[in-house]
């Protein structure tokens, strides 16, 4: 073996040991590897979709996935709340705080779930005109997805809190692969978009299954997964009464985030024709790979934070990490994007082309909302409410900039990026600010 292969080697070895050593390098390598094959999966779903169903028929499927994420809300802040205090209970040594959370806040799903899908039933007409679906009993299957939503995410919260990312990413696969093979089967059986619709119903049912048997464990791991983390440091109470105060920031970033991700692709389906807003969609879904992976950042992100945070540790070089890996991501896919377009649109055939030229913005608008959710999770970690006020403003921005301009997939996009800019740049300048203020 000569010289240069044995330096080559020994980079490659010092490389794998610094990936073992750093928790938060490993963590992120685990759940991004999950979160991409998990992503591969949903767009699989979202190509099969297509090409069975056209660019009409699939727009359909999109709007109604867009409706889901809305639906689908409380999920997301359950996951938060309940990852928050599941890695305050791991920071404190305390892992048989978690089970009273787990029980507690699944109770409270099953009783919320079953109201949202009562009232989605009743008005199921109203919410099928609203949306053009042309068939109401799309509406009936979004019924449910409240409900699985928000039971599985309690479950996910605990294991992403105990930095279980392995099990969490497993999960998440399961859900997303589930989709395909019952979205296709139903749509070449004869259903239609309401097929697609189901096959997306079936993903969160089979992952509820499938945590429960991981959680098993997961209390027993989360006494000694930190070893000496914190036998001093901010103890907090994890009684109903203070994740129910924490959860009330938490709903508002989850809404407005979440409100910002999806409410471009409904409006669009709202205003623009029935072949424009399937390419509206089309581009929408293919640049939410660099949002997704943003999100896979920010979830390792969170509980490294919220943990050295409430040991008053240093962690603001765990933020500056994340923000750099994602810029590094959303630049180095808008570039693939504007450079390879062609390549890019394949799956979903040629009927989609005229999307080409908005793949590259599409990719910056989905970047831009990417660090304002990242930096979003940051203010949630330490529990500092600056995010609000930026963030409400941002849904009202573009909602009123899509309602005065949206004569073309153009304009819309236009839009988006204009308001995705505005938050991004603003939380930046607050977490300076933030920043500044605890070091001095």
């Amino acid at each position: 073996m000569g010289p240069t292969t044995a330096i080559a080697g020994s980079r490659r070895w010092a490389a794998w040991s610094a990936l073992r050593s750093d928790r938060y390098l490993r963590n992120n390598a685990i759940y991004l590897t999950g979160s991409v094959v998990a992503g591969a999966f949903g767009y699989v779903f979202h190509f099969v979709s297509g090409r069975l169903l056209g660019p009409a028929g699939y727009g359909v499927v999109a709007a109604a996935i867009a409706a889901i994420y809305l639906l689908t809300l409380p999920s997301l802040i359950v996951q938060l709340v309940s990852a928050r205090f599941a890695s305050l209970a791991l920071a404190q040594r305390s892992p048989a705080q978690v089970g009273p959370l787990v029980r507690g806040l699944t109770l409270a799903s099953l009783v919320f779930g079953s109201c949202v899908a009562l009232v989605m039933i009743a008005l199921a007409p109203v919410a099928a005109r609203a949306l053009q679906l042309g068939d109401v009993r799309v509406v009936y299957v979004l019924a449910p997805s409240t409900l699985l939503g928000l039971v599985v995410s309690v479950n996910r919260g605990v294991m992403q809190g105990l930095l279980r990312f392995g099990g969490l990413s497993v999960n998440v696969v399961v859900d997303t692969f589930s989709r395909v093979p019952a979205a296709a089967t139903l749509i070449l059986g004869g259903l239609g978009p309401l097929g697609g619709v189901a096959g997306v119903i079936a993903g969160p049912l089979l992952a509820y299954g499938h945590s429960l048997a991981l959680l098993r464990g997961a209390r027993s791991a989360g006494g000694g997964t930190q070893g000496a983390a914190a036998a001093t440091g901010e103890q907090t109470d994890l009684r109903m009464a203070e994740v129910a105060r924490y959860a009330a920031p938490t709903a508002v970033a989850v809404i407005g985030v979440t409100f910002l991700f999806n409410a471009d692709v409904v409006l669009a389906k709202h205003f623009l024709s029935a072949e424009q807003a399937g390419v509206y969609a089309a581009g929408s879904v293919l640049a939410r790979v660099v949002y997704f992976l943003g999100i896979t950042i920010a979830t390792v992100m969170f509980p490294e934070v919220a943990a050295r945070h409430a040991r008053d540790r240093k962690h603001y070089h765990v933020v500056d990490r994340s923000l750099a890996f994602l810029a590094l991501i959303g630049i180095a896919l808008t570039v693939v994007y504007t450079a390879l377009p062609g390549l890019v649109l394949l799956p979903y055939g040629s009927g989609f082309a005229s999307v080409q030229p908005y793949l590259g913005p599409f990719a910056v608008a989905l970047s831009l909302l990417a660090v304002a959710n990242l930096l979003v999770n940051y203010f949630l970690s330490v529990n500092s409410p600056r995010f609000v006020i930026p963030l409400l403003g941002a849904c009202l921005l573009e909602v009123g900039l899509i309602l005065l301009f949206h004569g073309s997939v153009a304009q819309v996009l236009i839009m988006l990026l204009a308001t995705t800019g505005a938050l991004a740049g603003t939380l930046l300048v607050l977490y300076r600010l933030e920043r500044r203020g605890r070091e001095l």
